[in-house]
């Protein structure tokens, strides 16, 4: 049982189970201007072809979406530079990506 609850506190203190995501994945919000850039960027690059709600109902990894954005920035036309790439995802990762799965705590120990 102790060792249960160690590890529960282990892992409790290291984020795992409060939500804070992992070192280097941390997912921070930007202040309004730049949300609010990074947001009219999207809506003008972007949803000349997409809409907002396409984009919600794909419920992307920040993964797949870092492919995605890159692949549709070469498009022939997007017009979309590389710095305004990473605006996009940047901006798609913060308010409309879904979250990695947290890890599985193991077993208890017996």
């Amino acid at each position: 049982m102790k060792k249960s609850l160690a590890l529960f506190a282990c892992f409790l203190f290291t984020g795992v189970l409060t939500g804070v995501p992992a070192e280097g994945t941390a997912q921070t919000k930007d202040s309004p201007p730049e949300a609010e850039q990074k947001k009219q960027l999207f809506e003008s690059k972007c949803q000349q072809c997409h809409s907002l709600e396409r984009v919600k109902e794909a419920h992307l990894s920040r993964d797949k979406a870092k492919v995605i954005v890159e692949r549709m920035s070469q498009k022939p036309g997007a017009n979309i530079s590389k710095g305004e790439a990473e605006s996009i995802y940047e901006y798609l990762g913060n308010y409309f990506i879904i979250p990695p799965s947290p890890p599985v705590a193991p077993a208890p120990i017996q």
